[in-house]
């Protein structure tokens, strides 16, 4: 009887307990999991350990994270606003996923020169595998 206990509740586990991975040609992974009690999301580096994302939203086929401290170079003028940035994973249930930066903030990035960007402009696409 309590072999039958258990076979159930890890059956049960496993249906209220899912899991998204993404494995992104930016060396970056993204993980979705569905739990319970709501919904986790986490992020890691190469072969680094999990961190939790604390803040994201789901909005269609899409999944945008937010990242603490997540921003581009600055300019060399320091007066100009700093660019922050949010990683949005398209179609993250599709069969594959891209993920770009989205700029949170009109702002102004430091790289080849200082060049101004708009909100809500998506740069740096990479493509992901859904494991």
């Amino acid at each position: 009887m309590r072999l039958f206990l258990l076979i159930i509740y890890f059956i049960c586990n496993n249906l209220i307990s899912e899991e998204l991975v993404f494995t992104c040609e930016n060396y970056y992974s993204y993980k979705l999991v569905n739990l319970e009690n709501g919904q986790k999301s986490y992020f890691k580096y190469k072969k680094d350990n999990w961190s939790e994302i604390k803040s994201f939203n789901i909005s269609g086929k899409n999944l945008e994270l937010f990242i603490p401290n997540m921003e581009y170079l600055a300019c060399a003028d320091k007066s100009l606003t700093v660019c922050k940035y949010s990683i949005r994973i398209n179609d993250f249930k599709g069969k594959r996923p891209t993920v770009t930066e989205v700029v949170l903030n009109d702002c102004y990035i430091g790289t080849m020169g200082c060049n101004e960007y708009k909100k809500g402009l998506e740069l740096n696409q990479s493509f992901c595998k859904l494991n």
